[in-house]
């Protein structure tokens, strides 16, 4: 289970490499590793995108809000959940103090 607090640094897991054509809404994430491949929409492509090189929890949230144009708690919820799914399925993973190197 993905635990996210305050000063949560998330970043795309080891091997996962991103891929979009947006004119042709064809988003995908790679595993280099071991060959899985994932449908995204914008949505979650947009999410891995800022994530790329690690981002604090917080700043994710902000990001997201800004850019969707959404109230926060609605914000908050949406990508909390989204983050938990691409947790689930070892797209990203959280960095414990957000010193650490990718």
């Amino acid at each position: 289970m993905l635990e996210i607090k305050p000063g949560t640094v998330i970043a795309l897991s080891p091997g996962i490499v991103l891929h979009s054509l947006p004119d042709q809404k064809w988003y995908h994430a790679f595993s280099v590793e071991n060959g899985d491949q994932y449908n995204l929409n914008r949505t979650s492509f947009w999410i891995l995108e800022k994530i790329s090189n690690g981002i604090e929890w917080e700043k994710l949230i902000a990001s997201f809000t800004d850019y969707f144009e959404v109230p926060f708690e609605e914000g908050q919820a949406d990508v909390s959940k989204l983050v938990k799914e691409l947790y689930d399925q070892n797209i990203l993973r959280r960095q414990e103090d957000g010193k650490s190197k990718i």
